[in-house]
């Protein structure tokens, strides 16, 4: 597996990661923010092959996640049907709420609806290996 990490291009910007399978097929992204100054993240997409689901993938990157702001107050975009289940799990294990549709802090510039919309991946991204 490779996971390609992409860093915000401001504070409090969107933060990326893709994770590749052994024959370079992407099979999962999450998409997350953090805002130091108000203590909150937010995951904003988080999504898994089906093929790859239910093997740990989602755990490690909602935990690598979480390292950026460990006792922040957490919150989620919509969920899907297979997210009210997996949420509930990950905040049974880490304590984080995970609030569906919670809000956002002014630093975010979050638009739920435009997800992406202001996200241009930077220039470089960041092979990670400890997630």
């Amino acid at each position: 597996m490779r996971f390609v990490y992409h860093p915000p291009t401001r504070p409090a910007g969107l933060r990326e990661i893709y994770v590749y399978d052994p024959d370079d097929h992407d099979i999962a992204r999450l998409v997350w923010q953090v805002c130091d100054e108000c203590r909150c993240g937010s995951i904003n997409k988080i999504s898994i092959d089906p093929e790859w689901q239910r093997r740990g993938r989602g755990r490690r990157l909602i935990l690598r996640a979480l390292r950026d702001g460990p006792a922040y107050a957490w919150a989620t975009s919509g969920q899907s049907p297979e997210a009210r289940k997996f949420f509930p799990i990950m905040s049974a294990e880490t304590g984080a709420a995970f609030t569906a549709h919670g809000p956002s802090c002014p630093h975010t510039g979050l638009d739920r609806r435009g997800l992406a919309a202001e996200h241009i991946p930077p220039p470089r991204a960041v092979i990670e290996h400890d997630i």
